[in-house]
């Protein structure tokens, strides 16, 4: 396995539990986030980016960031799991889900494990322990995991066909990361782990280099080889995920969010979230209660 792959991770943003009538209609939507929906009862029709699929009980549907979705019932009822994340690091608009993985759109949870899953990441997430977090970021690993496998399965069933897929996904997908066959220098991995882990923290460009312990022109030049994007670029998306995360978890308003983030200016925070999802944090709060 080529080890660029091993530093992919990826943001739990929200789940939640939906329950629909016959009336249900989700509108044609570009969604700024990956999701995993679990079907629980019902079927409805899902159309990803022009192309419709029909979703049964017992069944995941993986919809990828940036993809076209829109939705309606088929039934007097519709009930899934809906969670949302995001890919730690962008890797120029690829899909590294579907184009390496091959992660199916629709997969079926023949054994129950996939659904066992959902209900730990929903169950922990309304828990008040400190280690919830631990617990749903371990889940969500796990389920793209279940997934992987999946998907793998498939292509082994699919035999030539989907191994020529492979090769031609594979291609574009390195050429649209631009990214050498070698794992993240360790100098510039320190610094992605330290801002993930403390995105609320002032962090300039001249701090970030001197914690890898490289002048600034070299850090600046190795941080956009190895991450695909400035700095600063990377700092406010790290930010933007936090913030998506509260809005959705928390009652704060937004301006208490984006000073906690470290935002001095509300105004701009918006800008950037707005850049990021496509819309205003209360747009995106809006959204998710609808």
């Amino acid at each position: 396995m080529n080890t660029f792959i091993n530093d992919v991770r990826f943001n739990f943003l929200f789940i939640d539990r939906y329950s629909f009538g016959r009336t249900w209609v989700y509108p044609e939507s570009r969604l700024p986030y990956s999701m995993f929906r679990y079907i629980t009862k019902g079927t409805a029709a899902f159309f990803i980016d022009g192309k419709e699929v029909e979703v049964h009980p017992g069944e995941i549907v993986y919809l990828p960031q940036d993809c076209m979705l829109s939705c309606h019932a088929l039934g007097d009822e519709f009930e899934f799991y809906s969670i949302r994340f995001a890919a730690s690091v962008s890797y120029g608009g690829g899909n590294i889900l579907e184009e390496y993985y091959h992660i199916p759109t629709v997969i079926k949870d023949q054994d129950g494990q996939a659904r066992e899953y959902f209900e730990q990441i929903y169950g922990w997430i309304r828990t008040e322990e400190q280690s919830k977090m631990f617990w749903v970021r371990g889940y969500l690993d796990i389920l793209i995991g279940y997934a992987v496998s999946r998907g793998k399965a498939s292509v082994q069933t699919d035999g030539g066909h989907r191994r020529t897929e492979e090769d031609y996904s594979l291609e574009k997908l390195k050429i649209r990361i631009q990214k050498s066959d070698h794992r993240m220098d360790s100098r510039i991995q320190l610094v992605v782990d330290y801002l993930n882990m403390h995105p609320s923290e002032e962090c300039s460009v001249q701090k970030m280099s001197e914690m890898a312990g490289l002048s600034e022109s070299r850090f600046r030049t190795l941080f956009r080889q190895q991450v695909g994007k400035k700095p600063s670029e990377y700092l406010n998306e790290i930010r933007v995920m936090a913030a998506a995360r509260r809005l959705l978890v928390s009652g704060d308003n937004v301006s208490d969010i984006a000073y906690g983030l470290g935002y001095n200016d509300v105004n701009y925070f918006i800008r950037v979230f707005k850049k990021y999802f496509c819309m205003t944090p209360k747009q995106y709060r809006d959204t998710a209660r609808e």
